[in-house]
């Protein structure tokens, strides 16, 4: 086995992995996989291939839990989160982007702090509070990439099933993916083409990854899942604050 194959075999397992915990977190997949697939392919190339895979990995998701969206949050959180994407990519040449990361860290390890507390001690966010998350959750995810992160903090706000936190997290997240993937497949309809095959076997991967997540989710318990969730949360806050 050359060292090329085996690089690409690693890069297969992870995207098996990772669509495998992400399913359960809601987030990660472009954090994790974009500096993996960056050891076999160029920056811009792992950046697209990384973008595809992300949105065929959440259409499948929606497909699994549809039945389980919750509409109402889709439509006071998520589309205004469009928005926010967009006036973040603008600010990420003016503010200092090290800064606003740090300030997100320190969110998301109180954030997923605050699910180990006892209930009487946690705090939940009116929902007349859902516009302004939604377009802060853009509007970092626009800055500095951690929109996913940001989306299953607050979701953990509700009360919401397993599935339906899957299903309307992913619906979310494919609202954000539609705004960016025609431009790629505008400007890099060639590289696409180049590595067709590549993206076919790294989206069955995903797939892969999604079916076992799904077995996993079946075991884990209402609170179990929240929890894990949120020990996800403050892993990414550590790695906002130290990268």
């Amino acid at each position: 086995m050359t060292p090329d194959q085996l690089l690409y075999i690693i890069i297969l397992v992870a995207t098996f992995l990772v669509s495998t915990i992400t399913l359960l977190t809601g987030f990660g997949i472009g954090t994790v996989l974009t500096p993996v697939f960056a050891f076999g392919y160029d920056v811009k190339t792992a950046v697209l291939l990384v973008a595809v895979v992300h949105l065929a990995n959440n259409v499948l998701k929606l497909g699994l839990f549809r039945r389980e969206l919750d509409k109402d949050i889709l439509k006071r959180f998520g589309l205004i989160s469009i928005l926010g994407a967009v006036a973040g990519s603008f600010l990420q040449t003016v503010l200092q982007s090290a800064y606003v990361a740090a300030a997100l860290g320190l969110f998301l390890i109180a954030a997923g702090a605050a699910e180990f507390l006892p209930s009487k001690y946690s705090y939940r966010f009116p929902r007349r509070y859902d516009l302004a998350a939604g377009f802060f959750s853009g509007l970092m995810g626009g800055m500095i990439g951690n929109q996913g992160a940001i989306r299953s903090a607050y979701l953990l706000n509700y009360g919401l099933s397993k599935e339906s936190f899957i299903a309307t997290a992913t619906s979310i997240s494919i609202i954000i993916d539609l705004t960016r993937i025609p431009v790629y497949l505008y400007s890099e309809s060639a590289r696409l083409e180049e590595h067709a095959g590549t993206l076919g076997l790294l989206i069955l991967a995903a797939f892969a990854g999604i079916l076992g997540g799904r077995e996993l989710l079946k075991k884990l318990s209402l609170n179990r899942f929240r929890l894990l969730i949120a020990a996800f949360l403050i892993l990414s806050g550590f790695y906002l604050i130290l990268r």
